[in-house]
């Protein structure tokens, strides 16, 4: 696994390990909402994000909020190009202030190569610097070196621009930005000095993800994310130089396993309901056919030449810890058992029991029926065989058996016309999603919304749509099916994480850019493709319902 050893400690290489720990208020706790399925009235205004009203080719350029609340700026964002050099990779962009006081907000930037399913968190994130009516500030982030393979790629910025797909890749020189168009205005890009930084030095996009890794389990935070947007959390440094790329992961619950993918490593979580009687380790005659699928599976993606298969077995918290501990252990060796028949010597193998003590999914809710379901597991990870690898924007062999693999997005500097609205209460606030049409980004679906506050009072600064199961997501309760589908495709996560800790998400990372009312907020969240060549999807809003047909260009 490719993951930038300052941010992902060892402890957090646990194969379903979902880590990274909250920093601050926003991250994971979403305030409380209920669904109203009645389709509003059209939308006013613009959702946020807007091309300039000239935009010649090959420019990529869009207007937007960001910060957030009164503070926040309105601003011109230019994407110039993105370097690789020697030993970094740079994104040069500009901002243009279009506000009429002079504000201080961060511009960090980070990219995604959505094909290799890489995350490049800069080395360095804009400061709080101040940005005069009218100026125009050209700025610099330094990011891990792009693979030369790796043609085009996502920039993702902050506030409500959000995401520019096609950014074409170029070589640059071995050089970086002078020090005053560096982030935080320090030579080289060297964070924690000189200028205060959005993100507690580290370069992750404060302004665009949600919560970030942080290894203390009572982080503090220090005094240079007081210039972060309100309500974004900050990841720890990762030195003066850029480090390694991060893996994002894929998300998707079934109702005979889940399944946590990256292009290195896998994770599938079989439901010992299927498997197993009550309080039994003896195997069902239901589970041949699950665990013939597991091995076919195995044999097609796992690389036998590198760590165990390793299983670990999993319980609901009903019970006590030593017959939970002895039932989960007896589970795994069972399976592990099985899987040897079927696989042979070729594969190592390792079980273990862990009893209750890596829960999955909250208990005790109004679905704990479903939620002790899930926690019920026998869990299998292993290596993922790797593919020859490919160049982005030319359809290479998938290794997590979702499709083939589309090409990256070209560069959309307007969203299309809205194809649904939901409502949501919230207290007695009433808020509205907007669906835009959705389209497809290397491996991913990118869902694109506008969020209107409709009052009467102001959106909170800290207002989340979170999913209590993946806390520290902004909008983790967003989620997408295939038509006619039962699988459940969540938002990506960015690297490894721990069994009911914070993690970082692709998506927007506030939805509060804008809190007045009848402004609208665009938002937007990457999750997984389903297999095939998916046309359009049903849409789960989480606390505003779901819309069904939302179109996939």
């Amino acid at each position: 696994m490719r993951a930038d050893p300052a941010s992902v400690p060892a402890s957090a290489r646990i194969p379903l390990a979902l880590s990274l720990a909250a920093v601050l208020v926003a991250a994971g706790c979403s305030d409380a909402g209920k669904a109203e399925t009645s389709d509003p009235p059209t939308a006013k205004g613009s959702g946020g994000a807007r091309p300039s009203s000239a935009q010649p080719a090959g420019k990529y350029v869009r207007e937007g909020w960001f910060g957030g609340g009164t503070s926040g700026l309105h601003a011109r964002l230019e994407i110039k190009a993105v370097e690789r050099q020697a030993a970094k990779s740079v994104v040069r962009y500009s901002v243009t202030s279009l506000d009429t006081a002079a504000k201080s907000v961060p511009m960090p930037m980070s990219v995604i190569d959505p094909v290799g399913r890489e995350f490049y968190r800069a080395a360095a994130a804009a400061g709080g610097d101040q940005f005069a009516p009218g100026a125009t500030r050209e700025l610099v982030a330094e990011i891990p070196p792009l693979p030369p393979t790796v043609q085009q790629v996502t920039v993702l910025t902050p506030g409500t621009t959000g995401e520019f797909t096609g950014i074409p890749v170029t070589s640059g020189g071995a050089g970086g930005g002078s020090p005053q168009n560096t982030p935080g205005g320090v030579p080289g890009g060297v964070p924690g000095s000189g200028g205060s930084t959005g993100t507690g030095g580290s370069g992750a996009p404060a302004g665009y993800l949600a919560a970030a890794p942080n290894p203390s389990p009572s982080p503090s935070v220090s005094s240079s994310v007081s210039s972060a947007p309100s309500g974004m959390p900050t990841m720890p440094g990762t030195g003066s130089s850029p480090g390694m790329p991060v893996d994002l992961y894929d998300i998707t619950e079934g109702e005979i396993k889940d399944v946590t993918s990256s292009g290195s490593d896998m994770t599938v979580n079989l439901r010992t309901d299927v498997l197993f009687a009550s309080n039994s380790a003896k195997l069902s005659g239901n589970a041949k056919s699950v665990l013939d699928e597991a091995a076919k599976e195995i044999k097609e993606k796992a690389d036998p030449t590198r760590r165990p298969l390793t299983l670990n077995g999993h319980t609901d918290s009903k019970g006590s810890d030593s017959y939970n501990l002895k039932l989960s252990r007896d589970r795994a060796e069972a399976v592990m058992k099985e899987l040897k028949n079927r696989l042979g010597d070729s594969y190592k193998y390792s079980a273990h029991g862990k009893g209750e003590a890596e829960l999955i999914a909250k208990e005790g809710g109004k679905d704990d029926a479903q939620a002790r379901a899930r926690n019920r597991r026998v869990e299998i990870s292993y290596d993922v065989r790797q593919q020859t690898p490919g160049t982005s924007g030319t359809p290479t062999a998938p290794a997590d058996g979702r499709g083939g693999t589309a090409s990256p997005a070209p560069f959309r500097p307007q969203d299309g016309t809205k194809v649904a609205s939901r409502y949501g209460r919230f207290g007695a606030d009433k808020r509205r999603l907007d669906v835009k049409p959705f389209y497809r980004d290397g491996a991913y679906i990118v869902g694109v919304f506008d969020i209107v506050n409709e009052g009467p009072g102001q959106t909170p600064a800290n207002a989340t749509y979170a999913h209590k199961d993946y806390p520290g997501g902004i909008f983790t309760s967003f989620s997408i099916l295939a038509p006619g589908g039962k699988d459940v495709f969540r938002a990506v996560r960015i690297g490894p994480a721990t069994a009911g800790a914070s993690a970082s998400y692709v998506a927007s990372g506030s939805a509060a850019y804008r809190t007045a009312v009848n402004e609208p907020v665009r938002v937007v969240v990457y999750m997984p493709a389903p297999p095939g060549n998916t046309t359009s999807v049903v849409f789960d809003g989480g606390p505003f319902g779901k819309v069904n047909n939302v179109p996939v260009s």
